[in-house]
Formats: structure tokens, sequence, C-alpha cells
């Protein structure tokens, strides 16, 4: 793989080169490759990344009414592409990434599935040789209030169990629940179209999406270990990894 050119700009460039000094490499057979970057460096940046977004992106970009809104999209979308572009050896511009009607990323005639999440300052995404897979993070504590993320996405039974536990123990607890539901939302591809309060999501065992039945695939979800401050969750067909975590060093670029 040489993984470093063709490359669209400088932004790209530097940070395949990033990509490389981690020893990143593309997932083969059932790997899972997560990528976690931390842009609070590279805002200045954005007007450069966005030469790496196509034109549905670009569109999308120009939506948001809020420069910091706007500024996260085209650095997360910037970033995974150039990974992206890094696993299929072409310019990250010109990686087929797609979306279905839900807005589901495809790929089509590349034989990878990928799911990108971004929160605050910080992106993530993974990228597999499987047939979806779906990734979250969240940081810790969140944003919202607690009694409002239980009452929006527990099963009764998952808030029983989350009211035996004592206050610091249930506000990791609940927010881990949270990002395993909304990993398998993604792997689904049927997002919050599916009630994240009809279907219980333990690690280990086998989860359907209660609202596609045959159509969208079996997962399984399982907690991913994240330097602080964040938590985050991925859904994959397959029970358990390998998985592989790099954390790149986005202020290397510039």
């Amino acid at each position: 793989m040489s993984g470093l050119a063709p490359a669209v700009n400088v932004f790209e460039r530097n940070l395949r080169q990033a990509l490389v000094r981690q020893g990143f490499a593309p997932p083969t057979g059932t790997e899972v490759c997560v990528v976690l970057f931390d842009a609070t460096h590279s805002a200045d940046r954005a007007a450069e990344a966005a030469g790496l977004l196509d034109a549905a992106e670009g569109h999308r970009a120009a939506r948001f009414r809020f420069a910091r809104d706007h500024t996260a999209y085209v650095l997360a979308h910037a970033f995974w592409r150039t990974v992206l572009g890094t696993c299929l050896e072409c310019p990250g511009k010109r990686v087929p990434l797609g979306a279905t009607a839900s807005g589901q990323p495809r790929l089509p005639g590349t034989g990878l599935s990928s799911s990108l999440s971004h929160s605050d300052h910080w992106v993530t995404m993974a990228v597999t040789r499987q047939a979806t897979v779906g990734i979250d993070i969240e940081p810790f504590p969140s944003g919202v209030p607690l009694d409002d993320l239980v009452a929006r996405f527990c099963t009764p039974g998952e808030t029983a169990a989350l009211a035996t536990l004592s206050s610091p123990q249930l506000a990791w607890a609940a927010l881990s629940l949270w990002t395993r539901k909304e990993a398998l939302l993604k792997a689904w591809g049927t997002g919050l179209r599916t009630d994240p309060a009809t279907f219980s999501a333990p690690t280990g065992s086998p989860i359907a999406s209660p609202a596609c039945g045959d159509d969208a695939p079996v997962c399984h979800v399982r907690d991913l270990t994240l330097p602080a401050p964040l938590v985050g969750a991925l859904a994959t067909p397959r029970p358990e990894g390998p998985d592989r975590l790099y954390a790149v060093d986005v202020p290397t670029i510039g």
C-alpha cells in the first residue's frame, strides 16, 4: 500500500503521513479499524479540508447556520475521506462515498463498510470489510440531563437496572448504553426511525432490529476503550474483533 499519493492538497497529504506514523493499515478479513481524531487544532484548516468533500457534502456543509457546526462537519468528512482514500489508495475526494435513502454510508465496489461519529472536537470512524458497521462516541459527562437520556432510549428493564446503580456508575452506564444503541442503529441503517426504547443493547448477544425484520443484519455491539473523556461503542455482524484503534495526532498537520 502506498497510502501517501496522490493527495488533493497539503492538508490531506499531511494527514496521510500522520496515519502512516501511527502504523495505520487497511482492514483485512473481519478486522475493524477505528481511527480517532482530536480536531481542536484544525479549525483554521477547514477551508483547505473542504477541498476533499464532494459536491453533495459541500452543499450539506453550506446549509449549516452556525460556523462551528459547518467547521465540525467539514473536518469530520475530510478526515473520513482521507482514511478511506488511504485504504483505497486514491485521493479522498475520489472515494465513492455515498449513502442510502436513510443516510447509511455506502462505498459501492470497494468491499468496505464504514461509519462516522463526531461530538464536539472529537471525530472517529470505523472501517471494515464486514457487511456493515456502526460506531458512536460521546464525551463523558454528557451534556444531556440524565433523566431525559434514560427516558428517551431505555426499555423498562434497562431503566430498572440503571436505577440500582449509584450516581457516578449510573451516568457512565447510561451513556455507554446510549452509544451502544446509536452504534446499532447506524449498523442497521435505520437511524432514529427505529425507536431506541424498543430494543435492548447488551454486549455479547446477537441483536436484531425490531423495525426491519430480515432487511437489517443481526449485529453484535461492544464497548470501545477510548481515551478520556470519551465513551464509545461499535456494532458489527461479527460478535467480536479483532479491532485496531488509531489515535491520530492532528496537531502535526500544518
